[in-house]
This record gives structure tokens, sequence and C-alpha cells, in this order.
């Protein structure tokens, strides 16, 4: 009641507009809804990407980790493009809050068991920059809607890395090569739901699955708002 309560008292103060055209009343229109072009079968069963037939392991994913699977919830363009790019440069928890509900639509059709819910790491640069992971936003969410513990000191970045964006794919893999580290006493054991905004080539969540499984991690389920 106390949430519901605030919640309507922020959008009585700040009245929701659209992320993806921007009209006004709600943080997400029909249109911009029904635009929105959802990942569903056929795809790979490893990596998620749309194919014209189910695979169980395509030639996108011969680097991912074996113990790495992972599912978007639709492809990246239009509507949703103007969506992240909001929630990337202005925390808003209405947004985050619905894209969680887009990632456990995800989860629940792929009927993972999972134990712990932990996001992609951004540098400290620019964690001190931005003020927060628009990732780690839409994980807590997904936590609290699962059930499920959120882990938030999992996995950290042991260096800077460039920016993945203009990157080719093979210079992506190796700006990412062992750049993250996991506190085993935080995963050991666990079924991991990674959560991040947008996977492009799958190196990023590769290199977070391995340090994952490097300190005790069982399993590491990716779920990403968007594809490339």
């Amino acid at each position: 009641m106390l949430r519901d309560w605030w919640i309507s008292s922020v959008n009585l103060l700040f009245p929701p507009h659209c992320a993806g055209c921007g009209n006004s009343g709600t943080d997400w229109c029909v249109h911009c809804d029904n635009e929105t072009v959802r990942i569903e079968k056929p795809f790979c069963l490893r990596c998620g990407r749309p194919h014209s037939q189910v695979v169980r392991k395509c030639s996108s994913c011969f680097e991912y980790p074996d113990k790495l699977r992972v599912r978007s919830y639709a492809r990246y363009q239009g509507s949703l493009i103007k969506a992240l790019l909001q929630l990337k440069y202005r925390p808003n928890r209405r947004l985050s809050a619905l894209m969680a509900r887009w990632l456990a639509e995800v989860l629940e059709a792929a009927n993972w068991q999972a134990t712990l819910v932990a996001a992609v790491p951004l540098s400290s640069k620019r964690r001190r920059s931005r003020g927060y992971n628009q990732s780690a936003l839409i994980a807590r969410e997904l936590s609290a809607i699962m059930g499920l513990a959120y882990a938030s000191r999992a996995i950290s970045r042991r260096r800077q890395t460039k920016s993945q964006v203009g990157l080719d794919p093979s210079a992506r893999w190796q700006n990412v090569h062992q750049a993250f580290r996991a506190q085993p006493t935080q995963v050991d054991g666990h079924a991991i739901i990674l959560v991040d905004d947008l996977i492009t080539t799958g190196a990023t969540l590769s290199a977070c699955a391995e340090a994952l499984v490097h300190a005790g991690a069982r399993m590491i389920y990716g779920l990403t708002v968007a594809r490339a």
C-alpha cells in the first residue's frame, strides 16, 4: 500500500511520458509496445540469437562459456533504443521496473531455475560519472519480482575497459578479456541470473560468466532487454 501511494504521488508530481515516443500519461505507450519486436523461437538455445530453426549451438556463440545461456526480450530497434538510452542517462524507477517485468516474462518462458540475481558492472569511472548502473536498476527490480536475492557485489571490474561502441567483434572480445572478478563468498554454488541492458556480440556477458564460473557459480543465465 505504501509503495502504491509513493508511485501515485510521484506520478502526480512528475507525470510519466513514454520512453519511446514522449507521449504523456504512461512510461511505455501501446503504440511503442506494439512496434517492439520480441524475440521468440526459433532461436539458438545457447545464445538466444534468432535463427530460421531451433539450434543447440550456433556459430555466433562458439566462444561462449559452457555454463552460459542467454535470452533477450526484444530486438534493439525503434522505440526500444530510445527507452534504453533514456534509462542509461536518467534513472527512472518506473521504466526499470517495466523492463524487469519484461525479463521476468523471458525467464518464465525459459524455465530456468536460478538462485541469485546480479548485474553486469560498470567501470568505476562510468559509475561515478553517471551516478548509477542502469543494469543494476533492472536487476534489483527483477530480483524483487522473482523473490530472489540480489547480489550487488557478486562481480566487479578488475580493470578499466574502452567503450564497446564502435569496436569490431574481435576487438570487443579482446577489450573485456579477463576484465572482471567475482566474489566466491557471493556466488559459490549459485545459478545466477546476470542482467544487462543490451547484448551485441556477447563478449561482455561471456567475460562476466567466466569470472563467475571461476568463483564457483554453477550456471549463468544472461538476460538482456535488447539484442542488437
